[in-house]
Order: structure tokens, then C-alpha cells, then sequence
């Protein structure tokens, strides 16, 4: 008896600290809609480039949060929000953004709908729900920068990708920062597992615009509007956020500098510019979910992917 408690003790000890291991690593892990993002996402790109158009993709999880945002290069400046607001109406309403309109028309069921939540919902076509197996939505997925015929063959061929179980090459190219940006974001992602710290990783170009945004799973939500807001200072100012602190305290050249672009400019560290081969800003890195040691160790692991 005595031996089959002990047995039955250690039983118990092994089983808390596989699950304390389990929930450590659910803290670092993409997490199941980020990872069935990246495959959408691959596969949206090389069908927008077989059909010759840019486009802008996003993600979001049921909480209408982007879990991922890629912008390929010539896209429709307009497309980095409509793109948003089509994966937000698929999660708000559970429904593809197109079957909106005839819902909202003047004595429809839906009339006004569309001037709801700050004008975010959609009535055409280009975001779907995202529906795992077992028949339950879990995100939407929304894409603008061409017709309506062309931003939902571009979403229809992600959810595709996803439905049949197919992990596709990335053959597309989504332009030089975008391109950099997905060997940053591998690089960052992979050292904020190291350290065990979930991160928001954003990227922007040079007119502050956002690239790509890549939120691993149990990240702060306060770090989506963080992480870019780090990449931005980094471009609007041409410089690492740290060394804003300084400059912009009272009395010092850049003072009040904080409260510019809406809020926008962060004073502590975690966005570094991004330099091009011949040394040439050409964007900023942002992150934020830890410590600004934490968050300026996993920007600097991306930028480092670079060398």
C-alpha cells in the first residue's frame, strides 16, 4: 500500500509539472489562429501575385484583435483599414462581408448597420469568418486592394489553404520590407520564446504606415497599439524610442515631443529604425509584451536576422 502511494505521489508531481510546463510554453506559442494565419496568409499572397494585384491582409481573432497584418508593397494605402474593417465585420456580424448589404438595405433586417461601430462594417465582399473543424468560428479574414472578384478569390484561396490542411510554400513576394520583415518577425518571434516573454511585433515603412503586425498568443492587448506606435517613433523621428526619454523631458530640444500624432511617439525602448544594405532607413521595428529590456532584446534578434 505504502508503495502504491508513492507511486501514485510521484504520478501526481510528474502530471503538475508537465502541466506547469504546458502552460509555460501556452504562454510563448503563436497559438492556434496565429499559426492557421501564417498559412492563410502565405497562401492569400501567392494568389495576389498569380492575379498580379497587391493586397492588404489581416487576421483577427473573435475579439475583433488582429492576430496578423501583412501589407504587400504597391497595395491601396486605403486597403490598410478596409482590409481591417472586412475581417472585423466576418467576426462582429459571423458572416462574409458581402451578404452585408442586401441585410442593410433601407427596410432590411440590418438597416444602419453599416454606420455602426465608428463606420468598421463592411457591406462588400473580401472578409470571411474562419471556422475550424468542429464548425466554430474562430477569427475572420479580411482583404482589400482590388475588385471584389479580387479580394475574395485572394481570402477564398487563404481559407482554402487552411481547410485542406495544406501548409503552401511562400513563392510570393511582398515587396523588399515586407520581405525583410518576415525573416525579422521569425527572428523575434523565436527569441521571445527564449526568454518565455509573448510579444506584439510590428513593422512600419517610412511614412509610418504599418507593414506587418504579428501578435503571439497571451500577449498584453495594450501592446497592438504599443508595438506599432514603437515602430513609428522609430520612423517619425529616425531614431530608437529609448533615446526619446532625453529629449523630450522638460526643458530639452524635443520637449512635448510625447504628445504629438495623437499619442503616437513612445518614450522608452523596444522600436529601432531599419536600415537597408547601403545603410538607408527604410522602416521601423516595434515590440512590446515584456520589459523594455525584454521588448528591445526581441527587436534587436529581428533586426539581427538582417545581418
Amino acid at each position: 500500500m505504502k508503495k502504491l502511494m508513492t507511486i501514485l505521489a510521484m504520478c501526481m508531481m510528474l502530471a503538475m509539472m508537465c502541466g506547469a510546463v504546458s502552460a509555460e510554453e501556452a504562454a510563448v506559442r503563436n497559438g492556434e489562429l496565429l499559426d492557421i494565419a501564417q498559412v492563410m496568409v502565405k497562401a492569400s499572397m501567392n494568389k495576389a501575385e498569380e492575379i498580379n494585384v497587391p493586397m492588404v491582409i489581416t487576421v483577427m481573432d473573435m475579439d475583433g484583435n488582429i492576430v496578423l497584418f501583412h501589407r504587400m508593397e504597391g497595395s491601396l494605402l486605403a486597403s490598410m483599414e478596409i482590409s481591417q474593417n472586412k475581417a472585423y465585420t466576418a467576426v462582429s456580424l459571423k458572416m462574409p462581408s458581402a451578404d452585408v448589404k442586401d441585410l442593410a438595405a433601407e427596410g432590411a433586417e440590418l438597416q444602419g448597420v453599416a454606420v455602426q461601430h465608428a463606420g468598421r462594417i463592411v457591406e462588400f465582399g473580401g472578409g470571411f469568418p474562419i471556422v475550424n473543424p468542429e464548425g466554430v468560428q474562430i477569427g475572420g479574414i479580411g482583404v482589400s486592394g482590388g475588385s471584389v472578384e479580387e479580394d475574395s478569390s485572394v481570402a477564398l484561396a487563404g481559407l482554402a489553404a487552411y481547410e485542406e490542411g495544406v501548409d503552401p510554400e511562400l513563392t510570393a513576394s511582398g515587396g523588399e520590407l515586407l520581405d525583410k520583415a518576415m525573416l525579422m518577425v521569425q527572428a523575434a518571434q523565436e527569441k521571445a520564446v527564449e526568454i518565455n516573454v509573448p510579444m506584439v511585433i510590428s513593422v512600419c515603412d517610412m511614412g509610418g504606415n504599418l507593414v506587418l503586425l504579428h501578435r503571439m498568443e497571451n500577449s498584453l492587448l495594450a501592446s497592438l497599439e504599443i508595438s506599432p506606435n514603437k515602430a513609428f517613433t522609430a520612423v517619425s523621428l529616425k531614431m530608437p524610442s529609448a533615446d526619446v526619454k532625453d529629449l523630450a523631458v522638460e526643458g530639452a530640444e524635443l520637449q512635448g515631443v510625447a504628445v504629438q500624432h495623437a499619442g503616437r511617439i513612445v518614450e522608452f525602448g523596444g522600436g529601432i529604425p531599419i536600415y537597408n544594405e547601403e545603410g538607408v532607413q527604410i522602416g521601423g521595428i516595434g515590440v512590446s509584451g515584456g520589459s523594455v529590456a525584454e521588448d528591445t532584446s526581441v527587436a534587436e534578434a529581428g533586426l539581427a536576422a538582417l545581418d
